[in-house]
């Protein structure tokens, strides 16, 4: 468990918020050349490993073999929340947010401007001794809160320009019995459960192509961005989201989230293809996983919203971490829900089919059979009945003989 540990740490203290991915790009290359076959990198910055199939050496010879390799996709995004710099005011950095934070824990944070030189700074505001009772009640908006990195206007002016990103600085925090605390657990820890899938598969046979990716942009984007290009660039037989999801926490209704420590949740609902569901169900009993199912009426608010419309649609799954105390530095999980998450993925991988890819190509929806109703009678005849009436009305009557007149000999004149 160590190693997942150290992999989860390394992951959530590198920074790259939505759009400036950079440094975890490099971190995920570095990862993906020692477990895929051939890594790829979008336009937009996703990367792409593959891992191709690796069949067993047992099967019989002549079994027949589809003439394209199905591919799977199996995704987690690499981006986190973080900050952009608006404006600087007397050596003061004014920002906006990169995705959704919470203002009310925002105030004390330590963050990292990421200018032509990064710099460590704290998030300030106007201290409550000269706020109004009305004021001190309320949480501060983040148009009056600013960054502080002790510095005059002008040496700040020339470090830092309008556009640089800005991230939470906060450590993993190592709790009791393997909960972890940290930031950007949404998604790095999908990413070290990807990872984890991936060094699982080494020794293990699996019929699929495999395409792990780390997709951009999810944290800034309705659309999703970086999982609707790359699914579209890969045209996948199949493919998984990875996520994280809120856990149990007080304040919440033991019906309303699951519980950490107690599996990966598998998504149900109108974002997700039933059969995918009931394969990644069937994968977690085979394999005694304990798991949740997790239900969604509508938007999952995942990258599976758009993977799944993505060229001609791709059956899409969900598969999510429980996570407690979403968007905040202090996001909170237990190891062994990503140690189950990677182990649910590696059997549901090895145990895809060739034919699975047939069954998936809209195979498994049942045809719409058209149900005869009784029409109103007609006031006319069945067209049948009267052509037998006129049959036999015409072979009562004596044949027409068409006489043919014989043609005249043309005689030729004696000159």
């Amino acid at each position: 468990m160590s190693a997942l540990s150290d992999l989860l740490t390394k992951f959530s203290q590198t920074h790259g918020a939505s759009g400036y991915e950079d440094n975890v790009r490099a971190l995920v290359l570095r990862e993906f050349k020692k477990l895929v076959d051939e890594i790829k990198i979008t336009p937009l910055g996703s990367v792409i490993g593959i891992k191709r199939a690796r069949r067993s050496s047992a099967a019989p010879r002549g079994a027949k073999r589809s003439a394209e390799t199905p591919r799977v996709l199996i995704e987690a995004h690499m981006d986190e929340i973080g900050f952009l710099v608006t404006g600087i005011e007397d050596g003061f950095i004014r920002f906006d947010e990169i995705g959704h934070f919470d203002p009310r824990v925002l105030l004390s944070q330590n963050v990292l401007v990421h200018g032509r030189k990064t710099l460590a700074g704290i998030i300030g505001a106007r201290p409550p001794h000269v706020l109004s009772a009305e004021e001190r009640k309320k949480s501060i908006p983040l148009r009056e809160l600013f960054i502080d990195v002790g510095m005059s206007d002008a040496r700040l002016r020339e470090l830092v320009n309008v556009g640089d990103s800005i991230t939470i600085d906060h450590n993993v925090i190592a709790l009791q019995n393997d909960f972890v605390a940290g930031k950007a657990f949404d998604d790095r820890s999908s990413l070290v459960a990807l990872i984890e899938m991936l060094r699982q598969l080494q020794t293990v046979n699996h019929a699929w192509d495999v395409y792990a990716v780390a997709n951009v942009n999810e944290e800034d984007s309705a659309v999703y961005v970086g999982a609707l290009t790359s699914t579209f660039q890969i045209r996948p037989h199949l493919a998984i989201c990875l996520d994280v999801t809120h856990a149990q926490q007080p304040g919440l209704s033991d019906d309303a989230a699951p519980r950490v420590n107690e599996g990966p949740c598998i998504a149900r609902g109108a974002n997700v293809h039933p059969v995918v569901f009931e394969k990644l169900r069937d994968a977690a009993t085979r394999a005694e996983i304990p798991h949740h199912i997790t239900v969604y009426g509508a938007n999952t608010e995942t990258n599976a919203w758009m993977m799944q419309v993505a060229g001609e649609g791709v059956p899409t799954g969900l598969v999510e971490i429980p996570l407690r105390y979403m968007h905040t530095s202090v996001e909170t999980i237990h190891l062994d829900d990503v140690a189950r998450t990677a182990e649910l993925l590696c059997v549901f991988v090895s145990g895809l089919m060739l034919e699975d890819a047939n069954a998936l190509r809209g195979e498994t929806f049942t045809r719409v059979v058209s149900v005869k109703t009784k029409r109103a009678p007609s006031k006319r005849k069945p067209t049948r009945r009267v052509k037998r009436a006129t049959a036999r009305r015409n072979s009562t009557r004596p044949k027409r003989v068409t006489r043919v007149k014989p043609r005249r000999k043309m005689l030729k004149r004696k000159r």
